[in-house]
């Protein structure tokens, strides 16, 4: 999304926000996921070299953006042609208000496709930091947390602070989306372009059998009427999250996150957290 919108100043308040401290290059590839031959074609050597730090140089950075928006658009535009053709088979442009599904938290994704698609969405999350009614680029951006709602990360909010183990089991079997094209030979179908793969999803067939246990057993727990409130699923969250050993060992290597966005790589929530 980032990518897509770069050439939307509008979205430069959520693709600029978090930190980075790096070269201009670096930071280009990582947080917007420019090849190098558009970085080299868009900015000079000048520019690319130079270094910058967010937020500090949020202020420069959005100078360059602006001032090579027509280099940006020709890289950019493709992509942003393909994706929302891609949206519209989909049938999501049809849709007066989008409605969107997610872990949470803060309501990024939500925020950047209500301006992509300059429509009314609504966000259904199991945490929104950022709960109720929001306005974004002239459309409304409904936030309705259904675990927790109003908590921000570093508030003492376990299964916030610790999202990262929930975020790394809900991949996908691919690595990280990089890119989308028309089909060179059928306008109608969409190639589809991915980078590097993190563990968790070389070794995805685990993560599918996790999820079919969880999916047996809300089929098991809807067949017999069993109900769990908020505050029992935060202790049986919050016993996963802070416990040495209540996650095997031998299960490390399935909670990999690509991190690549702000320039840390892969990080893994067990180790991260101390809890390998």
């Amino acid at each position: 999304m980032f990518k897509v919108l770069l050439n939307d100043s509008r979205s430069y308040s959520y693709s600029l926000k978090s930190d980075f401290t790096g070269s201009f290059f670096d930071f280009m590839r990582t947080r917007f996921l420019l090849s190098n031959t558009e970085i080299q074609t868009i900015f000079s050597d000048d520019i690319t070299q130079g270094l910058v730090s967010l937020p500090k140089d949020k202020e420069k950075i959005v100078g360059i953006l602006i001032n090579h928006k027509n280099g940006i658009d020709a890289a950019i535009n493709p992509t942003k042609e393909a994706y929302l053709a891609y949206l519209d088979s989909l049938g999501v442009t049809s849709q007066s208000t989008l409605h969107l599904v997610d872990l949470g938290y803060s309501g990024t994704i939500q925020s950047l496709l209500t301006i992509l698609l300059n429509k009314n969405t609504f966000g259904h999350y199991l945490i929104a930091s950022k709960s109720g009614e929001h306005t974004v680029a002239n459309k409304t951006a409904v936030m309705k947390g259904y675990l927790k709602e109003d908590m921000k990360i570093g508030d003492g909010y376990l299964p916030l602070d610790r999202s990262m183990f929930l975020e790394s089991l809900l991949t996908a079997p691919f690595g990280q989306f990089r890119g989308i094209k028309f089909n060179t030979f059928d306008q109608t179908k969409f190639d589809f372009y991915y980078g590097r793969k993190v563990t968790s999803q070389r070794y995805f067939y685990e993560l599918e059998q996790m999820m079919y246990g969880a999916l047996k057993y809300c089929f098991h727990t809807g067949k017999h009427q069993i109900k769990f409130t908020n505050d029992e699923l935060e202790m049986l969250l919050n016993n996963y999250l802070s416990k040495r050993n209540m996650i095997p060992s031998i299960t490390k290597h399935i909670f990999d996150i690509d991190d690549d966005v702000t320039g840390n790589g892969t990080v893994n929530a067990l180790e991260f957290f101390g809890l390998a």
